[in-house]
């Protein structure tokens, strides 16, 4: 590559994003399609031989991408987008608009327009106060079922002072809605309490995603555990930070919290 290629490379490649990105991109390229590439940082040469592609021809990249994205997004968080309606695909629109995707993967455009669109949503009254939380668990779903697999059991018993091993695909999660509770039909309208609510996700031998609700102090344990604490740091710090009295009883349902853990195939053992 020369240097003349090292500054022309970059720019066209400006060019291609702004036809995908900005949002009055037809209006523009109607009005002077030689002067949006120029403004856009390309020489005058490629912008001219830019323009003579015509205006359709040079919007046609822009709708595919931007009706892939959309597919895309749809198929991780199809009950989410469901319950959009018609709004779903205006709210791609703006994403990509104000924000547009930063990852390479294809995968992560959904967990960046969620993280985008999530405190949006919560203050638009035309949305579902729920919705954020629903786009989250489903993307919990997509990410538990595509996890990487793992090995078996250690072999190591999770002692008080060894910290644990867990599947691959766990994952803890919060919610303000029970929204784990909701119909799985895509046509459903049902509405989660609103109700503070933590899960375990995790894959099975079958590689089935499910879900174990969790009481505030298990969630605190497993957070920490989850870290890399030791059992023993883990169930005392949590205790105390809740407030709780660390007795009989949290010791025994800790013991058969981890025993359901291990049957499950979510908790291996103990970590090496």
């Amino acid at each position: 590559m020369n240097a003349d290629d090292a500054t022309r490379f970059p720019a066209l490649l400006g060019a291609v994003a702004s036809l995908v990105r900005a949002p009055d991109v037809e209006a523009r390229i109607a009005a002077d399609s030689k002067a949006f590439f120029i403004e856009g940082g390309l020489g005058a040469g490629d912008a001219a031989s830019l323009a003579t592609q015509g205006e359709r021809r040079l919007l046609v990249y822009r709708k595919l991408v931007r009706r892939g994205l959309t597919a895309a997004i749809r198929l991780e968080i199809p009950r989410t987008a469901a319950r959009l309606g018609p709004a779903f695909e205006a709210w791609v629109e703006r994403f990509v608009d104000e924000e547009a995707p930063r990852s390479h993967y294809l995968r992560d455009v959904a967990f960046e327009l969620v993280a985008w669109a999530a405190p949006r949503w919560a203050t638009d009254p035309e949305v579902p106060d729920y919705l954020g939380d629903l786009a989250r668990h489903e993307l919990t779903a997509f990410d538990v079922g595509s996890a990487d697999d793992d090995r078996g059991p250690t072999g190591i018993e999770l002692e008080l002072d060894t910290t644990a091993r867990f599947h691959a695909s766990v994952r803890l999660a919060r919610h303000d809605h029970a929204v784990h509770r909701l119909l799985a039909d895509e046509a459903a309208r049902d509405v989660p309490a609103r109700e503070p609510t933590a899960l375990l996700a995790y894959r099975d031998a079958d590689h089935e995603v499910r879900y174990l609700e969790l009481t505030p102090l298990a969630a605190a344990i497993l957070d920490r555990l989850l870290l890399g604490e030791t059992l023993r740091s883990a169930v005392v710090g949590a205790a105390s930070a809740r407030g709780e009295a660390l007795g009989p009883e949290v010791l025994a349902g800790t013991a058969r919290l981890l025993d359901d853990l291990a049957q499950r195939g979510a908790l291996l053992g103990g970590a090496s």
